[in-house]
């Protein structure tokens, strides 16, 4: 499927990439409260417990999950604010396993819930009703994200979203086309075809000039 380059590509970049915080925001959004605190007694390794505490913290800014990316400066931060070594945190050595394991956690945490096939299914319904009155592809996307965040679903990637709105359009003038055609009587088919049988002799008569 052809995918509308319905954000440019520094705000595709921003959308898939972890949040860059200042200093006063990794205060407000690194957090080790009680309830992480209990987690992360059950976590092995310092690794485990720093990634989890970043991963949360992306999570609460912007409600989506960046893959096991982390900013060296925000892992750095959390370390030493519950008290580990920095340089014993291995981001290459958080594990996939783990990392999902984690996502459930921080969702079941935040009161959120996965984009999973209901989700995707939300999503597909809600952008397919704002096409139908024309709004313009970013701002069905900007709309959709409002709608998801004011859901408490998590947020999937930027290609996922694009890839359903275009599919969306492509139904939407599927669906246009053949109302077009069924309402069509022989006489105006008749008119049309004539119309586009001269305009194909137009161009070709052009080409030759």
């Amino acid at each position: 499927m052809a995918r509308m380059n319905i954000f440019n590509t520094l705000e595709q970049e921003s959308f898939d990439s972890p949040p860059v915080f200042s200093s006063a925001e990794r205060i407000n959004f690194f957090f080790a409260p009680l309830m992480f605190s209990d987690l992360m007694e059950s976590m092995r390794t310092p690794t485990n417990k720093v990634c989890f505490i970043v991963a949360a913290g992306y999570f609460k800014a912007r409600r989506r999950f960046f893959g096991r990316q982390f900013h060296q400066a925000d892992i750095e931060f959390v370390a030493k604010q519950i008290g580990l070594n920095p340089s014993d945190i291995l981001p290459e050595a958080y594990s996939k396993v783990t990392y999902l394991r984690h996502q459930n956690l921080i969702l079941r945490y935040f009161g959120c819930s996965a984009f999973d096939d209901a989700a995707k299914a939300f999503t597909a319904n809600e952008i397919a009703m704002m096409v139908r009155v024309q709004f313009r592809p970013k701002l069905v996307l900007l709309e959709i994200i409002e709608q998801l965040t004011t859901k408490k679903i998590a947020m999937p990637s930027y290609a996922i979203l694009a890839d359903l709105i275009v599919e969306a359009i492509n139904d939407y003038q599927r669906e246009l086309g053949h109302i077009i055609t069924a309402s069509l009587t022989e006489s105006q088919r008749e008119k049309l075809d004539s119309l586009l049988l001269k305009e194909t002799k137009y161009d070709t008569d052009d080409s030759r000039c």
